[in-house]
């Protein structure tokens, strides 16, 4: 199993516990997110391998994975979604900021499936550290 991260991947290895990406929300059928179970090993990549990404990391899901409308985010999952982080750091997702991202979120009636985990290996040894976590990157 396998979950991609493409504009979150640098908030996965912060090293100050508080600002790491630890959740995430998937658009997911309940089909699929029944594959992903508590304590499962799952693949971290940096964008999805058919667009040329790369396995990053090896995460364990802390928890089965449970839906929740976007408008009743708890606002702590600002910091476990690593968007603290990415703010700080003038990263964009998908084009804009974390904030204007979360806020968005905060109006919507859609409702996403919330993964929860935690870093269990860094696998970037063979990746340029200069690929992640540099100011001012633009991921999409």
């Amino acid at each position: 199993m396998q979950i991609s991260f493409s504009w979150t991947t640098p908030a996965l290895f912060v090293e100050d516990l508080a600002l790491r990406k630890s959740e995430t929300r998937r658009d997911w059928k309940a089909k699929h997110a029944a594959k992903f179970r508590n304590g499962a090993l799952v693949q971290a990549w940096d964008k999805q391998a058919r667009f040329g990404g790369k396995k990053v990391a090896i995460i364990r899901l802390t928890r089965d994975p449970y839906q929740e409308p976007l408008c009743d985010i708890p606002g702590n999952a600002w910091y476990r979604e690593g968007f603290e982080y990415l703010q700080r750091m003038c990263l964009r997702v998908d084009g804009v900021t974390p904030w204007e991202l979360w806020s968005s979120w905060k109006l919507s009636d859609e409702t996403m499936w919330v993964v929860e985990f935690e870093l269990v290996q860094d696998l970037r040894e063979d990746i340029q550290a200069t690929e992640y976590a540099t100011p001012l990157m633009v991921f999409k």
